[in-house]
């Protein structure tokens, strides 16, 4: 008898300035998608809501305030260890990005940079479900 995988639930931010669509590149380290410019995301709390979460990708992984305007995408995606429920939510960015200081157990991203959803084409193609779902929002294939 298969055990079933544990749920993920997480939600992306596609946060738009007047200089682009930011990007984040995650640490070298990391196991899933390491080194890769994409877009910022949490995991969701117990009994936190998506315009929750958005909001905290802002304040807990950019440094700033978001408006959170709405969900454009959901997936779900086998991983290894878990299945992934994402959202991706499109928001406003509100000041420019202070990328706080990495904390244990968590993704802290290590740059910014600001461009075009056309810059998560690499991310679609290592893997990226949030890269994937805003591109084909966007008409774009990976």
């Amino acid at each position: 008898m298969q055990v079933p995988k544990p749920l993920k639930h997480a939600v992306a931010l596609a946060a738009w300035s007047h200089k682009g669509l930011l990007l984040v590149k995650r640490p070298e380290e990391d196991p899933e998608l390491g080194g890769a410019w994409g877009l910022p995301a949490v995991s969701l709390k117990e009994g936190e809501s998506v315009e929750e979460g958005a909001l905290r990708v802002g304040w807990e992984k950019l440094g700033s305030p978001v408006e959170a305007l709405q969900p454009v995408a959901f997936g779900v995606e086998e991983r290894r260890a878990y299945t992934l429920r994402l959202w991706v939510v499109e928001a406003r960015l509100l000041t420019e990005p202070l990328l706080p200081e990495p904390q244990p157990g968590k993704t802290y991203y290590r740059a910014y940079r600001f461009g075009t959803p056309q810059d998560l084409k690499e991310a679609a193609q290592e893997g990226s479900l949030c890269s994937r779902l805003y591109l084909a929002v966007k008409g774009l294939c990976p």
